[in-house]
């Protein structure tokens, strides 16, 4: 019920921020294509860069400061995840925050691009850890989130009749997202007690404004 309030207000604030600063609001979805890197605290990769696909969606806003120059707020559902070569996986829900400082100029009349980059904060709100048990094995794996995250995003796209973008956004974590730990008795256990991993995210976005 928390989790829903604070997506309502954070729906009413994007509303009504747009219509007091000459913006516009709207509804933002998109794809993310998530590469996780698992490593230890040495540096020494425990495993492959694993991907995972998800998907995000949330009201949004922007207001321009000066000509040309202006800030995208959103607050999205957002959906990651981890998937190893052993074919393990743990899904991760967040509400994400991305406010971006965007620079947009025009190409025609109806045609426009536009730069973007800026900070985002996850708070994760789904089932923070994940254990599993391997068959023949003597070993728990554990998959731990933090509850709160940190990340930059940069990004470049296009905006069609006024209410319609398209961008393609890399958004780069600032730290850890979470642990990865082994807990029993094997070789396993002796070369590694805890990892720390995060993931880089490819994101495809597609907004429409009012």
């Amino acid at each position: 019920m928390k989790r829903l309030s604070v997506f309502l207000c954070g729906m009413a604030l994007l509303t009504a921020i747009p219509a007091n600063a000459g913006g516009n609001w709207g509804i933002r979805a998109g794809l993310n294509l998530v590469s996780n890197d698992i490593k230890s605290i040495n540096a020494e990769t425990m495993a492959n860069k694993d991907s995972y696909t998800g998907f995000f969606i949330g009201p949004m806003a922007e207001f321009n400061l000066i000509a040309g120059l202006g800030i995208d707020a959103s607050l999205l559902y957002s959906q990651k995840g981890l998937e190893m070569a052993n074919g393990e996986t743990f899904k991760a829900q967040a509400l994400a925050l991305p406010v971006l400082f965007k620079y947009s100029f025009g190409l025609g009349d109806f045609i426009g691009v536009f730069v973007q980059a800026g900070p985002q904060v996850n708070m994760n709100i789904g089932d923070l850890e994940r254990t599993f048990s391997m068959a023949g094995e003597n070993i728990e794996r554990s998959y731990v989130l933090d509850r709160l995250d940190w990340s930059m995003n940069l990004g470049a796209g296009i905006k069609a009749i006024n209410h319609i973008q398209f961008a393609v956004n890399y958004n780069i974590p600032l730290a850890k997202e979470g642990v990865y730990s082994i807990n029993g008795v094997g070789a396993a256990v002796d070369q590694m007690k805890s990892l720390d991993f995060k993931a880089s995210t490819l994101q495809f976005v597609l907004t429409y404004t009012f």
